[in-house]
């Protein structure tokens, strides 16, 4: 849904504007006093320029005042097919409805300069579908996805195609792996994993063991459903059924030790992450490097063959880069998130000649304006980054043309 705009010949190619921060303040104070004042935002697609959206209100009369009070400024007044109480009624009726149904949602919210209520009810039931049907013609976004490609919510297995469980618990330490060949590497990698007594038996000749050191947050439960190995990577298949609704923002430890099946191990040397992705800069210990082969039976790796990539570490302070500036591709760099309070979501830039939104399905929001951040490259992909904070680590999107969502 874009926002509501002007007509085209009221923009300009100039003033261009980053947060424009003393310009919105003046103009939002003046707003606030006009009839039928709704909402007041930034256009990232027209040049930072300030958008006053009105309903019931004399657009053209404004306007001119607007050119008055800031000559040569980028204002403009818009008008819009619904109030925020307008929609705040819609927002009542729907979330009545759903409740009464038993629909979970993930959450709701009002955007004026789109003229809808968003609904985001992560997964789709038919339930909600019946729901959202009695609404029909009324100005409602809805997002989600469908029931049968929502992830299932089961018990934890305990065995699967070339590995079995030995052993799992909230214990340990988050963005970890480890892999043990010998009954004293196991034991020591059972403890480093939280875990209580002595570690099972293992097959040494048929298997090895694996630390996978999982994190979640509280309220979504971390599950393991497998390995899987593409190439020289072994990583776990974890699975969070809750992330769809959005999870706390908190990182907990999830720790599972499992046994491997060498038939099923990449040729040596070979990687042991979590996920397919890179792990994340800073954080060398979620990567572990095996630098022998390991599927002859009852062969053995040293500790030394075993071990962090140090690659991942970050031995120096980023660079700290301000808004428009570009990104480099290859290392982290510092930045000072500013809260814009015209979004619906938060966004950092505009950067790399973008403006980056929070991803959908992120953990709650909790920097601060004037927060230093550390954001991440993706290695391979130049259309998202990791935003990290001390407390989280939150993925973020480029939008493909630069206005506030």
């Amino acid at each position: 849904m874009p926002q509501i705009r002007a007509d085209e010949a009221l923009y300009r190619d100039e003033p261009v504007y980053g947060n424009a921060d003393e310009l919105v303040q003046q103009v939002q104070a003046w707003a606030a006093g006009q009839p039928g004042f709704v909402e007041l935002g930034l256009d990232r697609e027209r040049n930072g320029w300030i958008t006053v959206w009105v309903k019931d209100a004399d657009v053209d009369a404004l306007q001119q005042e607007v050119a008055r009070e800031w000559p040569g400024e980028g204002i403009v007044v818009v008008e819009v097919p619904w109030t925020a109480g307008e929609l705040e009624a819609v927002l009542a009726d729907v979330d009545a409805a759903l409740r009464e149904a038993g629909v979970r949602s993930g959450g709701s919210a009002l955007s004026p300069h789109r003229g809808v209520v968003e609904i985001h009810l992560g997964v789709i039931t038919p339930e909600a579908e019946a729901v959202l049907a009695s609404f029909t013609g009324r100005p409602l976004c809805v997002d989600g996805i469908p029931e049968d490609q929502a992830p299932e919510e089961r018990s934890q297995p305990t065995a699967g195609e070339g590995w079995r469980l030995l052993g799992e618990g909230l214990s340990g330490e988050s963005y970890r792996t480890s892999v043990a060949t010998t009954d004293d590497q196991l034991q020591d990698l059972w403890e480093a994993a939280g875990l209580e007594g002595d570690a099972p038996q293992v097959d040494w000749d048929g298997e090895i063991a694996v630390w996978f050191g999982a994190v979640y947050g509280s309220g979504c439960p971390v599950r393991m459903d497998g390995v899987l190995v593409e190439g020289d990577l072994l990583y776990a298949d974890l699975v969070v059924p809750g992330e769809v609704y959005g999870c706390n923002d908190d990182a907990n430890p999830h720790a599972f030790v499992v046994a491997i099946s060498r038939t099923v191990l990449p040729e040596g040397p070979f990687r042991v992450q979590l996920e397919a992705r890179d792990p994340y800069p800073g954080a060398p210990e979620e990567r572990t490097v095996v630098d022998v082969d390991l599927r002859e039976p009852g062969s053995t790796a040293t500790n030394e063959q075993v071990h962090a990539d140090a690659s991942l570490a970050v031995p120096v302070e980023p660079a700290l880069v301000t808004d428009g500036d570009d990104l480099p591709t290859d290392k982290p760099v510092r930045y000072i998130y500013r809260d814009d309070p015209d979004c619906d979501t938060p966004v950092l830039g505009p950067l790399d000649g973008s403006v980056w939104r929070l991803a959908d399905g992120e953990a709650a929001w909790d920097v601060q304006d004037g927060d230093e951040l550390t954001l991440h490259p993706l290695g391979g992909s130049d259309s998202e980054i990791i935003a990290s904070a001390p407390q989280m680590d939150w993925l973020f999107v480029r939008m493909p043309e630069a206005t506030c969502p």
